[in-house]
This record gives structure tokens, sequence and C-alpha cells, in this order.
């Protein structure tokens, strides 16, 4: 632990930076991706079998089982009914599932990277096969944050921005290139166009960066907290254990805080995937709905009320794509 903390100290950018694995060009984040995947597929599928779905059930037979799945359920409905039903309106199921995954995704990279698997592998290694071969191997451990990386978080900016791109050109490439010019005037093209184009790099490019700059940022913040530990415990001696405490509750807050911009990190860049693929793929002239006090209310049917304007993830089409 206090080797450890004398890196942080030494250099807080070795925590965060990616290092290829034993020395070879095979990249940790390489491996921290999939296993993101593996976690994410072993969260959800679970889940999902335990949102009870089926023909010719009553509103109490949907029911999920378990916390895990409980807790799925919850984040999935408010992210279709809160999130994508408003932008993508008659739409959202179509791209429910997708945007499901991208969201679980990033939020198990997110947190993957609060667990100091770097070190705890490279004690493993150690204890198991000796710090010579560690000096031999140029083992670095296994783990990290690769949210952390602006090569991770550009890919999957640029997946995003090539799958709305494609979904837009596959619904109305008429209608896609028509909007180059904004609605403008021709003799405004020479200005609107280069605008337009601007503005589809851009759109990825905030979404790798924002991702990239708050997990590091984040990350940075953490390493140099742990390290005024070891700094203080060798420059004051004795009195250093006891100053030592005010970086030790600093450090535990900030990781807590952490977990809260790792959810909303991943939020955020699902709210503008969808957003981004919203404003190609939904047109108002589609789709012009009047919004009536009473329609979120229950319908009153002969047999009584009919409850299914609100229905829970397991009474959806969607909730076997999940």
């Amino acid at each position: 632990m206090h080797a450890m903390l004398n890196t942080l100290a030494a250099s807080p950018m070795e925590h965060v930076i990616d290092h290829p694995l034993m020395g070879w060009y095979v990249s940790n984040y390489t491996l921290m991706l999939v296993l993101a995947g593996i976690v994410t597929a072993a969260i959800l599928i679970p889940a999902a079998r335990r949102i009870q779905t089926g023909q010719n059930r009553s509103l109490d037979d949907f029911r999920s089982e378990g916390i895990l799945a409980n807790l799925v359920e919850s984040v999935c409905i408010y992210l279709r009914d809160e999130v994508f039903k408003p932008v993508l309106r008659d739409q959202a199921d179509r791209f429910t599932p997708i945007l499901w995954t991208l969201f679980w995704f990033i939020l198990v990279n997110n947190l993957l990277g609060l667990i100091p698997l770097i070190d705890f592998t490279k004690g493993l290694a150690s204890l198991a096969m000796g710090e010579r071969w560690i000096q031999e191997t140029h083992f670095h451990g296994l783990g990290g944050t690769a949210t952390q990386s602006i090569w991770v978080t550009g890919a999957l900016a640029g997946a995003a921005f090539i799958w709305w791109n494609t979904i837009a050109l596959m619904k109305d490439w008429k209608g896609w290139f028509a909007h180059m010019t904004a609605g403008a005037p021709w003799y405004m093209w020479p200005i609107m166009i280069p605008v337009e184009i601007l503005g589809m790099i851009v759109k990825p490019a905030a979404l790798a960066i924002r991702l990239f700059a708050n997990m590091t940022g984040g990350h940075i913040l953490l390493a140099v907290m742990l390290g005024f530990i070891v700094a203080m415990i060798d420059a004051l001696g004795p009195v250093g254990y006891g100053m030592a405490l005010i970086p030790f509750v600093g450090s535990v807050l900030i990781n807590i805080l952490e977990i809260l911009v790792g959810f909303i990190q991943a939020f955020v860049f699902v709210f503008l995937t969808t957003l981004f693929l919203g404003q190609l793929v939904v047109h108002e002239h589609e789709e012009e709905h009047e919004d009536h006090p009473t329609d979120h209310l229950p319908h009153a049917t002969a047999e009584g009320v009919d409850q299914t304007k609100s229905v829970p993830l397991g009474a959806s089409n969607a909730a076997g794509q999940v």
C-alpha cells in the first residue's frame, strides 16, 4: 500500500495513463473493454431473464425478481420513458435496445476504473511469480478505466456518429443531404454547408472529449489526494499520520463523487447520442402531437380502469432486447 502511494506521489499521471501489458503491444484498456463487455452481459442477461414477459398476463404478474433485476428495470424504464421517447417519439422502441446497451457498457467501464485492479493483479503476480519476474516481463498489472483514454471515447463517439448518420441516410437520404443547407436560400449554401459539416464533426468530438476529460480529471485528483497521504507521513513523521486523515477523508469523498460522475457521464453520452439521432430521423411535420392533460391518466373502460398507459418494462415489447 505504501509503495502504491509512493508511486502516486511521484507521478499521479502514472495511475491514469495506459500501459502495454507485460511490455507487449497489448493495451490494458483493450483488455478492460473486453472485461467490461463480459461484465455488462453478466449484469443484463440474468436481469432480463428475471423481468417476466408473456402473453395473457395481468399487470400484477409483471414483477422483476431480485435486486439486480429491479435496478436494471428501473434505470431502463427511466431512460426509455423520460429520455428516448420524448426525443425519438414513435421511433423510440426501434432504437431503445442499442441505446440501453451503450449506456450500460459505458457505465460499467466507468465504474470498473474505480476498482484498483492494477495494484491487485500486480500484487498477486508479485506473490506468485516474484519481483524479479515482474521486472523482467515489465508486467504493469491489469486494470484501469478504459473511458479515460481519448482513443476509447473517440472510438465510441465515432461508432455513434456512423450509426446515427447511417440510420438517417437509410430513412431519407434526400432529407439528409437537404439538411446540410439548413433550409437556407441557395446563395447561402457556400456558408451553410461548411458550417453544417463543422457541426457534424463537433458532435462526436464533444462526446469523446467530455467523457475522456471527466474520467481522467477525477482519477488524477484522486491520485493526487492519495499522494498527499504519504507526503505528509514522510514530511511530518508521527504527526503526519494524524494530518494524513484530512486527504484520506477527501479521497473517500472524491471516490464517492467519482461513482456519481460515472453514472452522469454515461447518461450524458447516451442522452446526446439520442438527441443527435432525433435531429436526423424525427421531423416535426411527421410527428405533430398535441399534449392533452388526460394523455397520462388511466382510461376508463367497461371493466374498470385501464392501466396500460404506464406499464413496467416487463410488459414492453422491447424488454426482451435489453
